[in-house]
């Protein structure tokens, strides 16, 4: 039984909204990131690890209706494949964008492998034998979106909600310009500062260039 079979299976039982073994997950990884030379956790190679813990700067951005946030409490997760010729253009643009305007990406690889925007990449998880389907793609797309590549959704990393989930909101699928992108992530933003359920606001943007699984 394929992916796209196994999925309407589920549709049914999970909300949107992130499980808190991810929750747990990009909680531990934000934790990590406001040390010093922080990268993404890699296998233990008995090798000594020195930080030293630094304080971030905020990232200010404005709103459309006035209201500024700060960058610091969200972060962009990117579904993503070395093998995908749209992650190949998107993902550069995604990682430039980022780093200008502050806002921290967590790359998700589908076919295990970085690329040359996100080498090294976390790889979804099955928490156990009997899982069909890894979590971190379950908690994304468990509400019938498609599985594609690249697909991006902002999360509020800043504060778990009642039911120690994470408030999670599709971007974008498939590659798109910079300009597109951030107006989404702004509305995005504004919607989670207002509390609106992410299925209560509309499709989710899908350009033709885009890989299904």
């Amino acid at each position: 039984m394929t992916l796209r079979q196994l999925l309407p299976v589920f549709c049914l039982m999970l909300p949107l909204a992130g499980h808190a073994s991810v929750a747990d997950q990009i909680a531990a990884l934000e934790k990590s990131k406001t040390q010093a030379n922080w990268a993404p956790a890699l296998p233990d190679l008995g090798l000594p690890q020195t930080r030293i813990p630094a304080a971030r700067t905020p990232h200010m951005m404005t709103l459309t209706d006035g209201r500024e946030v700060n960058l610091n409490n969200y972060a962009v997760v990117v579904f993503m494949q070395r093998g995908c010729q749209y992650s190949a253009k998107f993902d550069p643009k995604l990682k430039q964008w980022s780093d200008e305007v502050g806002l921290k990406v967590y790359p998700y690889t589908l076919d295990g492998y970085g690329d040359t925007a996100f080498p090294v990449a976390l790889i979804p998880r099955k928490r156990g034998a009997n899982e069909p389907l890894a979590g971190e793609i379950m908690t994304f797309f468990g509400n019938g979106l498609p599985i594609a590549t690249p697909t991006t959704f902002l999360v509020n990393v800043a504060a778990l909600r009642p039911d120690d989930t994470i408030a999670a909101y599709p971007l974008y699928q498939g590659d798109t310009d910079m300009a597109t992108f951030s107006q989404r992530v702004a509305l995005m933003i504004e919607a989670d500062i207002d509390h609106l359920p992410s299925d209560t606001l509309g499709p989710v943007p899908t350009s033709q260039g885009v890989t299904q699984q």
